[in-house]
């Protein structure tokens, strides 16, 4: 339901471009000269309002909107939806470390740079409007938007984006490993900031440092509404301050958080931005199990759910709301990776050695599951 968890690059994409490198006359890792990406003549950076690890990107510097957006989609409503688990923190900085991260606050904050979800690996400006990198890569300064600001009407700087990279590396051991090539961040300008890394070549590490989730260093360092120092490096469950599209409305503790819609967002008219975000309240109701989950969904306490259960998909939906076409089911094919329901047999070990005994148990558990899954199974089979 969010977007928080490190983007890596997909391994197959970056192998097959390392593949064919040679054959383009581009050493491995650096890219060939692009003028575009280079500096100019005279020594000034060149400015791009958009990166890609593929060459060219789709949309122009004065494109309006993603081609799969609507622009006129309706603003309004409220979207409930599921989480399963529980929450006790709101602090991005130490989650997976300590506490469990109400997810869905990720949707308060905003990256230097946003992905377009008709290209591979290409990125353009959010909270940066411009980016510029040498040719080798051993470095990138990007630039914020004037009016990029928090909720409370401060504007977005520098020392935010520092202040954000440097508590992701101190205190969130997954993000440190992360950014670990960078070894530098510094203010150069009003609204520039330039990242150094550690050693040239790899053309992937601007676009890594264009995903920080940036936040805001005045909030953090200041006091919470009972006089107390906030910390960046405890767990908290204070509403805190974002950019983004959304605000925490409400919560309750372990069990539901609400979002509003900001009325007066900052981005709302920017390119990236427009035909996105569109209801005025997003509401997730967390869930122990995923049972008790499909039941909510019945009891239409949710409006939508993801069914990933071959079995569910064929014998869960009987019921008289999808009957009366209340609810509706649909399935969304998907073209871009291999489907996969099994067990992985260690074959290390000796009973499973044998390739009749692995083959009596495809027949033994493949039985069970068509018996189960009815036509959505084969179709899953042959699909593999």
């Amino acid at each position: 339901m969010f977007h928080l968890a490190i983007t890596r690059r997909h391994l197959l994409q970056s192998g097959a471009f390392a593949a064919i490198a040679p054959s383009l006359g581009i050493a491995a890792g650096v890219a060939a000269a692009d003028p575009a990406s280079a500096q100019s003549g005279t020594g000034e950076p060149v400015w791009r309002h958009a990166l890609s690890l593929f060459g060219d990107v789709k949309y122009p510097v004065d494109f309006k909107r993603f081609d799969y957006v609507n622009p006129d989609a309706t603003k309004g409503g409220v979207a409930r939806q599921i989480l399963i688990g529980t929450f006790d923190n709101f602090n991005l900085a130490v989650a997976g470390v300590k506490g469990s991260l109400a997810s869905a606050v990720a949707l308060i904050y905003e990256s230097l740079m946003t992905p377009s979800l008709d290209e591979v690996s290409t990125e353009y400006g959010a909270l940066a409007e411009s980016v510029s990198h040498p040719e080798d890569f051993s470095s990138v300064i990007y630039r914020l938007r004037a009016q990029a600001k928090w909720h409370d009407g401060k504007p977005v700087t520098p020392e935010d984006v520092i202040f954000s990279l440097e508590a992701f590396k101190k205190h969130h051991p997954q993000y440190s490993a992360y950014y670990r090539h960078v070894v530098k961040a510094e203010k150069t300008g009003e609204r520039d900031i330039k990242f150094t890394f550690d050693a040239p070549g790899n053309r992937e590490l601007p676009q890594i440092v264009g995903q920080l989730t940036v936040l805001p260093k005045h909030w953090w360092e200041g006091t919470d509404s009972e006089g107390r120092k906030r910390d960046i490096s405890a767990t908290t469950l204070e509403k805190p301050l974002g950019s983004g599209h959304y605000r925490v409305k409400e919560f309750v503790p372990g069990r539901s958080i609400a979002l509003e819609r900001v009325k007066d967002y900052w981005g709302r008219d920017l390119n990236v931005n427009i035909g996105r975000n569109n209801f005025d309240e997003l509401r997730y109701e967390y869930f122990r199990d995923s049972t008790v989950a499909l039941e909510a969904f019945k009891g239409d306490q949710v409006d939508w759910r993801t069914e990933n259960s071959a079995k569910n998909w064929a014998t869960a939906y009987d019921f008289p709301a999808v009957t009366e076409k209340r609810v509706l089911l649909e399935e969304f094919p998907n073209r871009s990776s291999g489907i996969m329901q099994a067990f992985a047999l260690n074959i290390r070990r000796d009973k499973f050695r044998d390739p009749r005994v692995r083959r009596a148990l495809n027949f033994a558990f493949g039985g069970a599951d068509r018996s189960a899954g009815g036509s959505f199974h084969d179709r899953l089979c042959q699909s593999g």
